[in-house]
């Protein structure tokens, strides 16, 4: 019987059917449904396997795909003219295209210009000679930026039935980052030899052998040595023309001591030149080391200190003068500060052992700034020069005479015995003061100012004597000039007061001692309250309550107004959150005043916002007022801080308006919120007339400009009633309210809030005190 196992599926179908039909004996026909059964399990293994196989292809495939499309390197096939048949992904994003854009895609066409052609060479090479290739050439044509690539290129295998290939395989290779890399060693490179090259001492770089491995163009051209071919050259035939190292007094080896040493050396040799005269060259040598530390060399530098030892030595002759200079005015001769400083410290330490006195007479010239802005300064010097003179010839040789500067001396009267000894000698410098200076033929009459101090009524230290003789000499001044004044207790007392209150000033805000009173800005013709100013009190533990008078002017004076400002700005802001939160003031904004320092910080506005996101208030419930004197003086700045502020929600106004002589193209170009008239036209009103026109003025701007416009100081309602109807719409003032304390504050806020608004309720009248300063 036939193998059935070499029948298809579809012929043993037609079998079995055949079969049915005919009458088949049935031994046969057993045979044949073995047979079949045998030959549809062979066929199931063999579908199995060849599943199995199919499987196993499509998970190679699939890696290989995965392989080739994310592959670190750019991956292509091109033909012979370039066109890019397939790529990976890498390779698109390279190009910057997609992967479906292949077939489409000439990749000669992205290269740079002129590298196309470059590409078209190399692949007909490859294709012709079978060989592997690679070239460099650019991507990106103008305007893109270029890239690197590194290209390697091969031919595709041959195909199974024997035709030629036609395309290659690339991989490309970013190489931009290297080829900039090199770049930068290479200029490094460059920059450095251009930097040796360019020092204007000679440099070797000698080995152990003392032979040069190096030197730059300066070591060249001293040594008359070529550019090139050096070697076998020695150090000491190229400095010195010697056949062996150098080894005398006026020629220290360097080399053999950095060599027997390890350490840099320093050595002056001494050279004849052709004038017969020294040339002194300073040798540096240091030791070149190994990556193990191991000296392999020595490099030396050159340099000629000929001239260098010359200045020296000029100099070392001149500092006994520069010496005195340094302590001698260089107009008259006299003792300058610094001599007059420590001499009197010797007078003092002297008379302290004595047991005698010290006056220290401050002269001041009358009427020299004439002298200079009239006649020139060479005419003021020589009339400096006489007074020098005229005071050294009056006193006696141990005393001194000094020039602190400008018209300004100093005596020191040392040993006296009587304090009337220093008014006598006082009074004859007066006497020869009122001679007359003779300049250039013409005769000038200068007069002299002097204030005494004395050792010990008037002082023990230096610094007090000179302060305290300087007070009386401004005495003398303020009382006619051409006199003397001796040092009193009553300027003492003064004095010290001031040093004291400055003293307890800078203690006062670590020691919580600053308060903040708080009066309202009322609306006119509602009674309600439109704003807020925030005013500094100090709560001084001996003094009282001490107005802002009595200590801004020396927080500024010192600088103190800073940090102070600062503690107001924030004490401020945070009242301000506190009565937002309690639902006060929700309508209002609390205005603080900043300083002429303040607004000389470029960081000002950064710092209030710091410390209103620091306490969360809102921004626009935070104003600030500055004087018109500071804006007018210095319109630029105040504009950047102003514009600065307002970005953040912050309205700035200007205070005491009226009183700084301010401009209208100013005032336009501030773009400022708000203008506060100054108390003083408030005062007089509606009696004074000229008080009235000057209110009407400033309220007519305020309303042409959009500015609001505040009266401050209102004490009456006939000044409330004058001012409404000239169309001012808010006032501040002792009619509403004095400044009060925070919580005095919010209660007077509570009241006006549940009673009915009322601009003439709660009126306490002016008081004196505090007044002049809010």
């Amino acid at each position: 019987m036939a193998e059935f196992r070499d029948l298809s599926g579809r012929a043993l179908a037609d079998l079995l059917a055949a079969l049915r039909r005919e009458t088949v004996d049935p031994a046969d026909l057993g045979h044949v449904v073995q047979d079949l059964q045998v030959h549809q399990i062979e066929l199931e293994m063999q579908n199995r396997a060849l599943r199995e196989a199919q499987q196993a292809l499509e998970e190679s495939r699939d890696t290989y795909a995965d392989l080739y499309d994310f592959a670190p390197v750019a991956y292509t096939t091109v033909s012979r003219l370039g066109q890019i048949t397939r790529m990976n992904l890498t390779a698109a994003e390279l190009l910057g295209v997609s992967r479906g854009q292949a077939p489409h895609l000439f990749l000669a066409a992205r290269l740079a210009p002129g590298d196309g052609h470059v590409l078209l060479s190399a692949l007909a090479r490859v294709l012709a000679s079978g060989a592997q290739e690679a070239i460099e050439v650019g991507l990106g044509r103008p305007p893109q930026p270029r890239r690197d690539l590194r290209l390697a290129i091969r031919r595709e295998r041959p195909h199974p039935a024997g035709a030629a290939p036609v395309q290659c395989r690339c991989a490309l290779f970013d190489v931009t980052e290297i080829r900039q890399a090199q770049a930068a060693v290479l200029a490094q490179q460059r920059f450095l030899q251009s930097i040796i090259d360019g020092v204007a001492d000679p440099i070797l770089v000698i080995g152990t052998d003392y032979r040069i491995l190096l030197m730059n163009t300066a070591a060249q051209t001293a040594a008359g040595a070529p550019t090139a071919n050096n070697a076998g050259l020695t150090c000491y035939r190229a400095s010195h023309g010697r056949d062996s190292p150098c080894d005398s007094a006026d020629h220290p080896c360097p080399v053999r001591q950095v060599l027997a040493g390890g350490t840099a050396v320093t050595v002056i040799h001494r050279h004849w030149g052709a004038d017969g005269q020294p040339r002194w060259i300073e040798l540096i040598g240091s030791p070149l080391r190994d990556a193990s530390g191991a000296v392999i060399g020595v490099v030396e530098s050159a340099r000629d200190i000929t001239v260098h030892r010359a200045l020296t030595e000029q100099l070392q002759e001149r500092e006994v003068q520069l010496e005195h200079l340094a302590q001698h005015d260089p107009l008259t001769g006299l003792p300058n500060r610094l001599l007059f400083t420590d001499r009197l410290h010797q007078a003092i330490l002297q008379a302290h052992r004595e047991h005698r006195g010290v006056a220290l007479l401050f002269v001041d010239l009358d009427g020299f700034k004439s002298i200079n802005d009239s006649l020139g300064h060479p005419a003021g010097d020589q009339v400096l020069q006489q007074a020098a003179a005229r005071m050294r010839a009056l006193v006696r040789e141990g005393d001194t005479v000094a020039r602190l500067g400008g018209d300004e001396f100093v005596l020191i009267i040392g040993t006296l015995e009587q304090d009337n000894d220093a008014g006598l000698v006082a009074h004859k410098l007066l006497k020869a003061f009122r001679q007359p200076f003779t300049v250039a033929g013409q005769s000038l009459y200068v007069t002299a100012s002097i204030g005494i101090s004395l050792f010990p009524q008037d002082g023990s230290e230096v610094d007090t004597l000179i302060r305290n003789a300087d007070a009386a000499m401004y005495r003398a001044k303020d009382q006619g000039r051409d006199t003397l004044r001796f040092y009193t207790e009553d300027m003492t007392a003064r004095a010290f007061a001031q040093v004291a209150i400055e003293r307890d000033l800078r203690e006062a805000l670590a020691r919580g001692e600053f308060v903040l009173h708080y009066q309202p800005e009322i609306e006119l013709a509602t009674g309600r309250i439109a704003g807020l100013e925030a005013l500094i009190r100090w709560q001084h533990p001996a003094r009282g309550l001490v107005a802002p008078d009595q200590f801004i002017p020396l927080a500024e004076a010192t600088g103190l107004i800073v940090p102070i400002s600062a503690w107001v700005v924030r004490t401020a802001a945070a009242q301000m959150k506190q009565w937002r939160d309690q639902g006060l003031l929700a309508d209002a904004a609390v205005w603080v005043n900043l300083s002429n320092r303040d607004l000389q910080n470029r960081g000002l506005a950064e710092a209030i916002e710091g410390m209103i996101r620091e306490v969360g208030l809102d921004p626009r419930a935070l104003a600030v007022e500055i004087t018109e004197t500071w804006i007018m003086a210095n319109p630029e700045s105040a504009a950047g801080n102003i514009r600065h502020l307002q970005t953040l929600g912050i309205e700035v106004g200007i205070d005491d308006f009226g009183t700084g002589y301010s401009s209208l193209a100013a005032l336009k170009h501030l773009a400022v919120c708000e203008l506060k008239i100054d108390q003083s036209f408030v005062a007089g009103l509606p009696e004074d007339t000229a008080g009235c026109a000057i209110a009407r003025a400033v309220i007519a701007l305020s309303q042409a400009l959009g500015i609001k416009v505040v009266a401050e100081g209102v004490e009456t309602q006939t000044q409330a009633d004058f001012l409404q109807r000239e169309g001012c719409r808010i006032a501040q003032g002792y009619l509403f309210s004095r400044p009060l304390p925070a919580a005095e504050f919010e209660a007077y806020v509570r009241d006006r809030t549940a009673a009915a608004p009322d601009p003439r309720a709660g009126a306490d009248g002016p008081d004196a005190e505090g007044r002049q300063s809010d």
